[in-house]
């Protein structure tokens, strides 16, 4: 008889989740987000060519939010300034899930959330923000799998929100008539980014700074952790066993009360904010399709 090899799946959040290891198996994280109510859940999905790891290291590099999300977006718009609020300082601080990185900014002061809770890095392959996570999926040595899960929460006077279902959608690297990078939404210039530094980045040519500091940290946890696993001694980081532990996985999240309580229309409206932004167009990938957007407007109640 053959037969063949199966691995055990969990459905969780809208994800398939599938463990390829050794017994017996870890807990997919019930990260908290994941229990948040009264909100529109959307999943992206983009084939990045090129190897997984040098786009989790740009989830440690802060200072790229001032220039490619910041500075060069301007610069995309024919906008000469002024400039993004510089980074003062920035630091990086491991926790049991990860590592988180705190910025400091011309307009801020360490009394910010961006200073105090900042945004984390999840072990191994994720960016977290706060209303979307981000995880970078080997394919193979050359490709990577982007799956984006995104959380917008109603408006204030709109719950209850029971979401029926969430859809989930394909985002384009280069635009269909011109061949061209698609550079006019967040992470597709993530994308540019990671793309650019070839199929594998060429770190003998580096010189990392003082703002990389989260990538020596990163580099290092894998290094050791590929040891823990060499030599069986113990799971490596990030791993969850405890179903009690796993009930909800709090995270850093700036603004909690946000997504627990929700903005009030007005609030959600502010052009200065991203959840303004949010009421005109999708921010963070191309191609949402039509029948997304008008199902996420309607569960905002925003015109369409």
């Amino acid at each position: 008889m053959v037969k063949i090899k199966a691995y055990p799946v969990e459905t969780k959040a809208g994800l398939l989740w599938a463990y390829l290891g050794p017994d017996p198996a870890p807990l997919v994280p019930t990260w908290e987000p994941f229990t948040f109510n009264n909100g529109f859940v959307q999943i992206v999905f983009s084939v990045v060519p090129c190897n997984w790891f040098q786009c989790q290291e740009n989830s440690l590099d802060p200072v790229h939010f001032e220039w490619m999300h910041a500075n060069w977006t301007m610069r995309l718009k024919g906008i000469e300034g002024p400039y993004s609020p510089a980074h003062l300082k920035v630091d990086f601080e491991e926790f049991d899930y990860g590592f988180r990185y705190l910025r400091l900014r011309e307009d801020t002061d360490e009394n910010n959330p961006l200073w105090t809770i900042g945004r984390c890095c999840l072990w191994p392959n994720c960016l977290f923000t706060g209303d979307h996570f981000e995880w970078r999926v080997p394919i193979d040595d050359e490709n990577t799998l982007s799956v984006g899960w995104f959380f917008n929460r109603v408006p204030q006077g709109r719950e209850p929100y029971i979401q029926d279902s969430i859809p989930s959608w394909t985002s384009p690297l280069t635009d269909p008539e011109t061949g061209r990078w698609i550079d006019t939404h967040v992470m597709n210039q993530d994308f540019i980014a990671w793309v650019g530094q070839g199929t594998f980045a060429d770190r003998t040519k580096e010189t990392l700074g003082k703002s990389d500091k989260g990538i020596a940290m990163l580099r290092k946890q894998f290094f050791d952790d590929m040891e823990l696993i060499d030599n069986s001694k113990t799971d490596p980081k990030g791993i969850v066993r405890d179903p009690d532990i796993n009930e909800c996985i709090q995270l850093p999240i700036m603004n909690r009360k946000r997504f627990l309580e929700g903005l009030t229309p007005e609030e959600m409206a502010d052009p200065n904010d991203i959840h303004g932004r949010s009421t005109k167009r999708f921010v963070f990938l191309a191609g949402q399709p039509q029948e997304v957007w008008e199902t996420y407007c309607e569960a905002m109640r925003f015109e369409k």
